[in-house]
């Protein structure tokens, strides 16, 4: 595991990879039991909210607080090039799982549609 860590650490576009499989921990349980688009959804959600919040973290000043700084960050022209790749690249994996997983509808989708 120390390798692995080491390797990833290497080089920074490597920890965005990894997100790809720390979305896995996302997408799997909600495209279960919901649909896996739902889950590549939540993925996306998860990793954006994040880089907001790293932008408006970045953006505060001594003695701001996230509320002085919540206008920062919505959009990925306001990021760097290392956190649009944190969200675009688990989002382009999700993408592709959900894609595979065709039209499979988890429990809870079958029973609010009636399937």
């Amino acid at each position: 595991m120390e390798r692995l860590m080491s390797w990833i650490a290497a080089a920074r576009w490597r920890m965005s990879l990894s997100h790809c499989a720390e979305g896995l921990f996302i997408q799997v349980p909600v495209g279960l039991l919901f649909d896996f688009r739902v889950g590549a959804l939540a993925v996306v959600v998860w990793y954006w909210s994040r880089k907001k919040l790293e932008a408006e973290i970045d953006a505060e000043k001594p003695g701001q607080t996230h509320v002085d700084t919540w206008t920062v960050g919505w959009f990925p022209w306001q990021w760097d090039r290392y956190m649009v790749l944190d969200v675009v690249l688990p989002a382009i994996s999700s993408a592709a799982i959900s894609a595979a997983a065709g039209h499979y509808q988890g429990p809870i989708i079958a029973v609010l549609c009636g399937s």
